[in-house]
């Protein structure tokens, strides 16, 4: 890779994909001390725009956010069609999916994964920003969220 990508220097979110979110939001809390924002949904893909392995996809899920002081923790209950969040919960039962970055130019930040071989397998919208997961199978072990807000949207 020839540049760094500056919002690959802090991780922001660990994603831990679960079978029954309103149980793993309970037990997650006790153990931190803090309580999770709510529950939400993902939108239907008429909003989200979701592509997975390159095509639209109606894959939903039901997330809740912890915020602790240096990293968010992210709980994930797949609900909807094929997704990487369920095709991990199949896989490999419960457990961290994902480590997140915050970078400010997505495209950017894909370009610079493609170069040492490490493809989007999954893409979409939420209100105020865009994400992206790169392939399970890449060389890199382990499942990138990229994260941007309010900016750069392709």
């Amino acid at each position: 890779m020839s540049r760094t990508v500056q919002g690959f220097r802090r991780v922001t979110q660990i994603g831990i994909v679960v079978r029954n979110i309103e149980k793993s939001v309970e037990t997650w809390g006790k153990l931190l001390g803090v309580k999770a924002s709510g529950i939400v949904e993902t939108g239907p893909l008429e909003e989200t725009g979701m592509k997975y392995k390159g095509r639209a996809a109606e894959g939903r899920a039901k997330l809740a956010f912890l915020q602790l002081e240096n990293i968010t923790i992210e709980l994930i209950e797949p609900v909807g069609g094929p997704s990487t969040w369920r095709d991990f919960l199949e896989k490999h039962g419960e457990g961290v999916h994902h480590i997140a970055f915050n970078v400010e130019n997505m495209e950017h930040a894909e370009n610079s994964l493609r170069e040492i071989g490490v493809e989007i397998e999954q893409e979409g919208f939420f209100t105020g920003g865009a994400y992206a997961y790169t392939d399970p199978e890449s060389p890199l072990g382990i499942i990138i969220e990229l994260l941007t807000h309010n900016s750069q949207l392709r």
